[in-house]
């Protein structure tokens, strides 16, 4: 096989490959997830454990505390109410705000992932520490940096100057 076309790309590819790395990491738990027989997906793995910790959340809460889109988060919600993994009430101070809790399937759901998802973080971590590089710091340092100044910043400055 070829020489991989984003390595050509370099740094220009850099978000495609990013993506790329995470997409094989979702699918590959992905299917570790049906195979253990359990009713869950990677994209929603950030808001049941959210919602374990914090019990009751809305939805503008989940994506503040995440720091993903308000209208991503309501896809996955949805997702997750149609699958019956959560529940939603009304704020008893704002009627018009969706307050979303774990439902008893989705307790249940968690629980008998618990060990698969130890497996899973031990796995993720052998694999970090095979490496040259302490990927979640670097990952960290990168976010900090882009919360600094963003990339729509850095490169509308150089298109502008």
């Amino acid at each position: 096989m070829g020489m991989d076309f984003l390595d050509e790309l370099g740094e220009l590819a850099l978000a495609t490959r990013l993506k790329r790395l995470s997409d094989r990491l979702a699918n590959d738990v992905s299917l570790i997830y049906k195979e253990a027989g359990l009713e869950l997906e990677p994209k929603w793995f950030l808001i049941l454990m959210l919602l374990k910790k914090e019990k009751l959340l809305s939805i503008g809460e989940i994506s503040e505390m995440l720091k993903l889109s308000h209208p991503a988060i309501v896809q996955f919600v949805d997702e997750l109410l149609k699958q019956g993994l959560v529940i939603t009430s009304k704020d008893s101070k704002d009627a018009r705000r969706r307050m979303i809790s774990l439902s008893p399937k989705g307790k249940d759901v968690l629980l008998k992932a618990e060990p698969v998802l130890e497996i899973v973080k031990t796995e993720n971590q052998n694999w970090l520490n095979e490496q040259n590089y302490n990927l979640l710091n670097l990952i960290v340092q990168l976010e900090q940096s882009l919360d600094e100044k963003s990339m729509y910043e850095r490169i509308q400055s150089k298109l502008s100057s």
